[in-house]
């Protein structure tokens, strides 16, 4: 009838499965057993497997796990995977930290230039009246936009580029992956940004309220 794509179960195919039996003299028989539980729960589905396995070792039934990871649940078969690939998430998250460091490093100088350029500015919005907070929040609303604007920028592009890297994984570890893109993701991330560009400005804000009138409109 057709293939099936399965992380886990890499060569698998749909087939009629009277027609199956007969093709592979079966008819009666089965080697593996799968149990929907009414918990989907983690603690669910492992205590409906030591039940399972109670009965079976009470009825001398020699049964074990016949998943590639040797555990009995999809739950523990999810944590297993996830242990395998902790390297690989512990790389990724490391990779987005010095990414954000260095991004708020970067948003950070070009607004501590911004004030140097700015000095005439700054002591003309003192000189009318302007207060430490109305210009600390003129660059941090800055760098906010900035921030904003890069993540815009690399949202679409973060599609095709997560793609590709999952693509050269599998191809790295022999193995199938799936991508899947979350929206969700991508809301944690500009709360990420959000907050970095917060406090990459803030040291540049915080530098434009110490500078004097008179210090400012003297500045050549």
């Amino acid at each position: 009838m057709g293939l099936i794509f399965d992380p886990i179960l890499t060569s698998s195919a749909h087939v009629p499965r009277e027609t199956l039996l007969r093709e592979t003299r079966n008819v009666g028989k089965a080697n593996t057993v799968w149990v929907q539980t009414v918990r989907a729960d983690y603690e669910g589905e492992a205590e409906a497997a030591a039940t399972l396995r109670q009965y079976y070792d009470e009825h001398q039934l020699d049964v074990s796990p016949q998943s590639p990871f040797g555990r009995d649940t999809a739950g523990q078969i999810t944590e297993q995977i996830l242990n395998n690939f902790g390297i690989f998430l512990t790389l990724f998250a490391a990779m987005a930290v010095i990414i954000g460091i260095v991004g708020s490093i970067a948003l950070s100088g070009v607004l501590s230039l911004n004030v140097l350029e700015r000095r005439r500015e700054i002591g003309v919005m003192r000189a009318t009246g302007a207060v430490s907070r109305t210009i600390a929040g003129l660059f941090i609303g800055e760098g906010l936009i900035l921030g904003w604007l890069s993540w815009l920028i690399a949202l679409p592009l973060s599609i095709p580029a997560g793609y590709l890297m999952v693509q050269a994984l599998a191809a790295a570890i022999q193995g199938e992956i799936v991508y899947q893109y979350t929206p969700t993701g991508a809301l944690y991330w500009l709360g990420i940004v959000t907050v970095l560009s917060i406090v990459a400005s803030w040291f540049p804000a915080r530098g434009a309220t110490g500078i004097s009138v008179r210090e400012s409109l003297a500045y050549q």
